[in-house]
Protein backbone atom coordinates (compact mmCIF):
# COMPACT_ATOMS: atom_id res chain seq x y z
CA UNK A 1 0.00 0.00 0.00
CA UNK A 2 1.39 3.54 -1.10
CA UNK A 3 0.60 6.24 1.11
CA UNK A 4 0.26 10.11 -0.29
CA UNK A 5 2.54 12.71 0.23
CA UNK A 6 -0.17 14.59 2.44
CA UNK A 7 -1.41 11.43 4.55
CA UNK A 8 2.39 11.33 5.60
CA UNK A 9 2.46 14.53 6.48
CA UNK A 10 -0.79 14.69 8.16
CA UNK A 11 0.04 11.39 10.23
CA UNK A 12 3.40 13.21 11.70
CA UNK A 13 1.74 16.21 12.44
CA UNK A 14 -1.18 13.93 14.14
CA UNK A 15 1.82 12.68 16.31
CA UNK A 16 3.34 15.78 16.80
CA UNK A 17 0.13 16.70 18.57
CA UNK A 18 -0.29 13.61 20.57
CA UNK A 19 3.54 14.68 21.92
CA UNK A 20 2.84 17.95 22.77
CA UNK A 21 -0.50 17.47 24.31
CA UNK A 22 1.46 14.65 26.82
CA UNK A 23 3.66 17.77 27.47
CA UNK A 24 1.72 20.45 28.23
CA UNK A 25 -0.30 17.53 30.56
CA UNK A 26 3.02 16.91 32.25
CA UNK A 27 4.11 20.71 32.70
CA UNK A 28 0.34 21.30 34.31
CA UNK A 29 0.77 18.39 36.46
CA UNK A 30 3.89 19.74 37.96
CA UNK A 31 2.63 23.30 37.83
CA UNK A 32 -0.08 21.55 40.47
CA UNK A 33 2.37 19.85 42.47
CA UNK A 34 4.28 23.05 43.18
CA UNK A 35 1.25 25.15 43.86
CA UNK A 36 -0.25 23.41 46.38
CA UNK A 37 2.00 24.92 49.59
CA UNK A 38 0.64 27.75 47.57
CA UNK A 39 -3.03 26.85 47.71
CA UNK A 40 -2.90 25.99 51.34
CA UNK A 41 -1.67 29.18 52.56
CA UNK A 42 -3.85 31.03 51.06
CA UNK A 43 -6.79 28.91 52.12
CA UNK A 44 -5.12 28.91 55.69
CA UNK A 45 -5.12 33.13 55.89
CA UNK A 46 -8.48 33.24 54.61
CA UNK A 47 -9.08 32.72 50.94
CA UNK A 48 -12.15 31.18 49.86
CA UNK A 49 -12.33 28.25 48.01
CA UNK A 50 -14.13 30.29 44.81
CA UNK A 51 -11.48 32.61 44.94
CA UNK A 52 -8.84 30.07 44.17
CA UNK A 53 -10.96 28.33 41.34
CA UNK A 54 -11.85 31.63 39.77
CA UNK A 55 -7.75 32.55 39.74
CA UNK A 56 -6.78 29.07 39.12
CA UNK A 57 -9.24 29.21 36.02
CA UNK A 58 -8.44 32.61 35.47
CA UNK A 59 -4.75 31.86 34.60
CA UNK A 60 -5.65 28.30 32.76
CA UNK A 61 -7.72 30.68 30.23
CA UNK A 62 -5.09 32.98 29.46
CA UNK A 63 -2.65 30.40 29.09
CA UNK A 64 -4.86 28.39 26.94
CA UNK A 65 -5.53 31.54 24.75
CA UNK A 66 -2.02 32.74 25.12
CA UNK A 67 -0.72 28.98 23.45
CA UNK A 68 -4.46 29.19 20.81
CA UNK A 69 -3.49 32.60 19.02
CA UNK A 70 0.48 31.92 18.98
CA UNK A 71 -0.53 28.32 17.51
CA UNK A 72 -2.77 30.32 14.66
CA UNK A 73 -0.26 32.62 13.72
CA UNK A 74 2.17 29.97 13.29
CA UNK A 75 -0.20 27.76 11.30
CA UNK A 76 -0.92 31.13 9.02
CA UNK A 77 2.72 31.79 9.01
CA UNK A 78 4.01 28.39 7.80
CA UNK A 79 1.03 27.08 5.78
CA UNK A 80 2.53 28.70 1.76
CA UNK A 81 5.75 26.66 3.33
CA UNK A 82 3.94 23.60 3.74
CA UNK A 83 2.26 23.87 0.16
CA UNK A 84 5.47 24.57 -1.71
CA UNK A 85 6.99 21.92 0.40
CA UNK A 86 3.95 19.46 -0.72
CA UNK A 87 3.79 20.34 -4.54
CA UNK A 88 7.89 20.15 -4.65
CA UNK A 89 7.64 16.33 -3.86
CA UNK A 90 4.51 16.01 -6.55
CA UNK A 91 5.60 13.59 -9.57
CA UNK A 92 6.69 15.46 -12.21
CA UNK A 93 3.44 17.19 -14.71
CA UNK A 94 0.94 17.29 -11.74
CA UNK A 95 0.83 21.06 -9.85
CA UNK A 96 -1.96 20.94 -8.14
CA UNK A 97 -2.87 18.96 -5.21
CA UNK A 98 -6.02 17.72 -6.75
CA UNK A 99 -6.59 15.23 -9.29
Amino acid sequence: MVLGVGTVILSAVGLILMIVCANIANLLLARAAQRRKEIAVRLAIGASRWRLVRQLLTESLLLSLLGGALGAIFAFWSSAAVVRFIQSHLPQGRSSLYP
